[in-house]
Order: C-alpha cells, then structure tokens, then sequence
C-alpha cells in the first residue's frame, strides 16, 4: 500500500471556547474525501488549519514526504474556496482568476495564460471574463471562485460548503463539474458539507465530525447505511431506529426489540461480543425494509413481521410508507411498486430485514 499523500495525525486546535480534538485521516490524489457534520462540528476550522490560517496546539500534518504543520499558507499552495465565493468587487473575472498568480508574479507567463483559457472554457465561463462579480449568478462567481482556486495546480482542494448557496439545478451542474475536475485534473478534493446527499454524490471517502471529533471515516455508503453511534444515525438521518437488547440463543446472538415479541438475528460479529442483556439498537434505513402484502397469515419468512399501513408521504421519486406492527416504521417504495400494490391505509403488509441489513450498535 502506498504511502498517503496527505496524513493527519493527532491534530488537536483551539479556538476560543472550541476545541478539535485528536482529527487523525489520510488521502489520497485519486480521493475526493467529504468532511460531513452538522454546523459548529469543527469543519471549518479543520479546513483553515489544514490550509495555514490556524496553527495546531499538537499534531503533524504532512504531505508526500515532507511535513507542513507549522508552514505558512504561501508555502502549502492549496486551493481554497469558502462557502461565499469572495471574488474582489474592483477586478474583473479574469483579473480575480489571476488574483494568485498575481501574487507570486506569474500571472503573465504564457503557461498560467493558456491554463486560464482552458479552464474557463471547461467551466463555462470564457465568456465572462470581462464581467465584474455584481453582475454575476450565485452559480457562475462559484465557478470563477473554483477556477481561481486551481488555476496554479494546487496539490489539494479545499471547498467550504461551495453547494450550499445555489437552487437544486445549479447544485446538480455544480456536482457534475466538481467530479469532471477532480477526475481530468487529478487533484484531490477535500469538501466540507453538512448535507450527506452530496457525500453520496461526490464522496469516494467520508469523515464524519461532531463536537470537534471525527465520529466516523470510511466509504459513503459503508457509513451511510452502518452508522457507528446513535450520533451519527441522527445525523444521517436513518428513518429506523429501534432500542432493544442482545440476546443469546444456540451460541449466537439476536436483536430483541423492547416492548415487543419481535427478535431479529443472528447479528454480526461485533454485536456478538456484547453482552447478553447489553442495550443495543437496530438502525435500518426505509431502503433496506422489504414489504410485501399479506393476508394477515405470517409466512415465517425469516427475519419478517406483520405491520399495517397507517399513511404515505408521495414524492416525485419514491413514497414513503409508514406502518405499525412491533413499532412504527418507514418503508421506501418505488412509485411504481406503490401502484402496483394499490396499498391503502390499513393494508395489512409482512415487513422483513435482509440478515446483511441487521444493522445493530
């Protein structure tokens, strides 16, 4: 395995009454790694730090080879875009592009030019440069914001919720450019968001932060559907969450929900090791609850139980189910599962768990 392009270990930074604490991840030039959490979780401050603009009180950061804890910003070179694009009001677009190059005197040289040229034409501002930012689109100083950013090929990007401004469309274009330049420019992205849809869309990695701690790091859809704590399922929004208790049964151990008969297992390895009696909750996400009609009959499927329907919510995607039957739960269905089926309020359905879909904590 190769060593890590840019390591962070241990980093712990003050600042005023908030505290990082012991941030520790490593990337890599092909990782577009997302920094999820809620807002006041520390993201910010961990991207200003990693770019120079906050010293740690511990900690090393390195990249390649060399260590950049304690270097100024100038030195690290990274790309950095803030959630507000911070375009200077008095320069036009071409001239807030070359703003760094500027800076280390290298804005007239034939090279930086022709990157200029070619990167405002993939983004599809080439015929902005000209304008001046108060007679911009949110989406379009975005874009002179992002190609600023990598106009000197920085090693990493930084991006501090660059999405969170725009209408769902410019969102959607916005995403589709961010994935192109981090593929045919080959520079990794770190990208903070508290919006875990953009994780999913754009996130070959994903370190999740609450209370200035990472909480969780691994895949999108690892985290997304196995949250580690009941933190980070709260955040994510798991619509299924159910306390209980691990119970022990021919050497192996199950899930049995409190206050109701349903039990649910075998469980995984990790919930194994538990104790017998050990609070434990089932996190299961309306994607993952099959649901089928019944005639009120349970056909002892494993891993299932009877519900019934007590109302829908429609979009113009999916429905969401809600049903009670040993609790309440919500369902995912296709619409055109939905018509299908013709559920109605008060459908008697079987609802049933996939044994890798036994989520347990």
């Amino acid at each position: 395995m190769k060593n890590p392009y840019l390591l962070v270990k241990n980093l712990t930074v003050q600042a005023g009454k908030f505290k990082l604490q012991d941030i520790s991840f490593s990337m890599q030039p092909s990782d577009y790694l997302v920094i999820l959490g809620a807002t006041g979780s520390g993201k910010t401050i961990l991207l200003e730090t990693l770019v120079g603009l906050r010293a740690p009180v511990k900690g090393q950061m390195f990249l390649g080879e060399r260590e950049i804890t304690n270097l100024p910003p100038e030195r690290r070179s990274f790309g950095f875009a803030y959630q507000d694009s911070l375009l200077y009001p008095y320069l036009n677009v071409k001239d807030n592009i070359l703003f760094g190059a500027r800076a280390k005197k290298k804005d007239r040289e034939q090279a930086v030019l022709e990157r200029l040229e070619r990167i405002s034409n993939k983004m599809g501002i080439a015929h902005l440069l000209d304008r001046y930012p108060h007679s911009l689109s949110g989406g379009e100083k975005q874009r002179v914001s992002l190609a600023r950013s990598i106009l000197l090929n920085p090693p990493i990007l930084l991006l501090d919720e660059p999405l969170s401004a725009l209408d769902p469309r410019m969102r959607q274009s916005m995403q589709e450019l961010l994935r192109e330049l981090h593929l045919s420019e080959q520079i990794g992205i770190i990208h903070v968001t508290h919006d875990f849809n953009e994780a999913l869309q754009l996130g070959t990695k994903v370190l999740v932060m609450d209370q200035g701690r990472v909480v969780q790091q691994g895949k999108p859809m690892q985290i997304f559907n196995k949250p580690e704590t009941l933190a980070v399922a709260h955040f994510l929004l798991v619509e299924n969450i159910q306390e209980g208790k691990i119970v022990k049964a021919d050497g192996l151990s199950y899930f049995r929900q409190k206050g109701n008969s349903l039990t649910l297992g075998p469980v995984s390895q990790a919930t194994r090791d538990a104790n017998t009696d050990q609070k434990a909750y089932l996190l299961a996400r309306s994607g993952n609850i099959r649901l089928a009609l019944s005639d009120g009959e349970h056909n002892r499927e494993p891993n299932s139980w009877l519900a019934r329907v007590e109302y829908k919510n429609l979009y113009h995607t999916h429905v969401d189910v809600f049903c009670k039957g040993c609790g309440y739960w919500q369902v995912a269905l296709s619409i055109a599962d939905w018509q299908r089926m013709g559920l109605r309020q008060g459908a008697q359905v079987q609802l049933s768990l996939k044994k890798e879909d036994l989520h347990v904590i």
